[in-house]
C-alpha cells in the first residue's frame, strides 16, 4: 500500500528569482529536504544511515513545471516511492509540489541508489530499510532493473 509523506515550506525572499517566482533550483532542494525528512520520520535519519554505513546518492532528476509559486506562499512537497529494484538498491521517488490552492506547481522525479560507504559501491540497503521502501511503494510502482 502506498503512503504519501508531505512536508511544508514557506517561500522565502531568497527562494525566488528575478521574475519573482520560486527559482528552479529550489524545487529540487525542497524535494531533497522532503525526502530526507521522509526517511528520518521512518527512523532512517542521516545519522542512522551513516551508522549503518549507507548513504543515498542521486543518479538523476527531472522536473515538470505546471504553475508559478510566489514569495510568502506555502507549498507542500510530497514523497512517494514510485520505483524500486528487487533488492531495493535503486529507487525512484516522485515529489509533487502543491500550491496553497492545492494545485500542482511542479512534479520532481528523482532516481537514486544506496551506496555502501565502506566499499563506495552501490549496494542493497539494510533489510529493514528495504522492507520500509517496499511497504511504501505506490500501487503502480515500477520495478527498476
Amino acid at each position: 500500500m502506498s503512503h504519501t509523506f508531505q512536508k511544508s515550506f514557506e517561500v522565502r525572499w531568497d527562494d525566488v528569482d528575478l521574475n519573482g517566482h520560486l527559482r528552479n533550483t529550489r524545487y529540487v532542494e525542497y524535494a531533497s529536504t522532503a525526502r530526507h525528512s521522509y526517511l528520518a520520520a521512518a527512523g532512517w535519519s542521516a545519522r542512522s544511515l551513516r551508522k549503518e554505513g549507507f548513504a543515498p546518492v542521486l543518479l538523476g532528476e527531472e522536473i515538470q513545471y505546471a504553475h508559478e509559486v510566489f514569495l510568502a506562499e506555502t507549498v507542500d512537497v510530497s514523497c512517494e516511492v514510485v520505483g524500486l529494484s528487487a533488492d531495493a538498491s535503486r529507487w525512484r521517488m516522485q515529489h509533487t509540489v502543491l500550491r496553497e490552492d492545492k494545485g500542482t506547481a511542479a512534479v520532481v522525479r528523482s532516481l537514486g541508489t544506496w551506496i555502501d560507504l565502506r566499499v563506495r559501491k552501490i549496494a542493497a540497503p539494510p533489510p529493514s530499510l528495504g522492507d520500509f521502501l517496499r511497504s511504501e511503494c505506490s500501487d503502480d510502482c515500477e520495478v527498476i532493473g
